[in-house]
């Protein structure tokens, strides 16, 4: 229960116990009950329920956090597992369909020098790095990630949502190469 001045938000996820609450409560004091939550101190409420909620939730929990234990050998995995495990509290249906698409997709990331410069550059650090722009629609945060190879051999990866949010796609690139070089830095001071 959430308490400001004469504004009152009650929520919980057993309907009988919170119409236990507002009848003792209108017992005391007047109320009024205003339904759905959608507006409060200022702020909008939108729900976007694009799904039926997810019947097993503990099942989609377990499943979610293996998958994160499956990016440890599989970076190619880790944008679609930090998306689905923003949503462990409250999963629906459309979320589990992903879950289960993860499940399925399997890509093997290999990098080619080219037959020419190989001799030559296995002894290299190079890094790739991306990021969308305001790909969040929830935060309008953007994504960035980088792959780092040791010659042929992927040695880290990243890939996580950005802290602030970015005007444009060439500030949230920037932020992606920024990441990108202090893993390099880190890496180059470690070997």
């Amino acid at each position: 229960m959430l308490v400001y001045v004469d504004d009152t938000i009650l929520t919980g996820n057993d309907q009988q116990t919170i119409d236990r609450v507002v009848h003792n409560l209108s017992n005391t004091f007047a109320l009024q009950d205003m339904g759905s939550l959608s507006y409060f101190l200022g702020i909008v409420i939108v729900h976007k329920g694009d799904s039926p909620p997810f019947d097993d939730p503990v099942k989609f929990r377990q499943i979610v956090g293996a998958l994160q234990y499956g990016t440890l050998s599989r970076p190619n995995l880790a944008f679609a597992v930090n998306k689905v495990c923003q949503f462990m509290h409250s999963s629906t249906e459309n979320h589990w369909s992903a879950v289960k698409r993860i499940l399925c997709y399997g890509l093997w990331l290999h990098h080619d020098s080219g037959s020419a410069l190989h001799a030559y550059t296995d002894a290299y650090l190079r890094a790739f790095s991306d990021a969308d722009w305001a790909g969040c629609p929830d935060d309008r945060r953007s994504t960035g990630g980088f792959a780092i190879y040791l010659g042929n051999n992927l040695i880290s990866w990243a890939a996580r949502k950005q802290k602030t949010v970015s005007w444009s796609s060439t500030e949230a690139e920037y932020k992606a190469l920024a990441d990108t070089v202090a893993e390099l830095t880190w890496l180059e001071t470690l070997l």
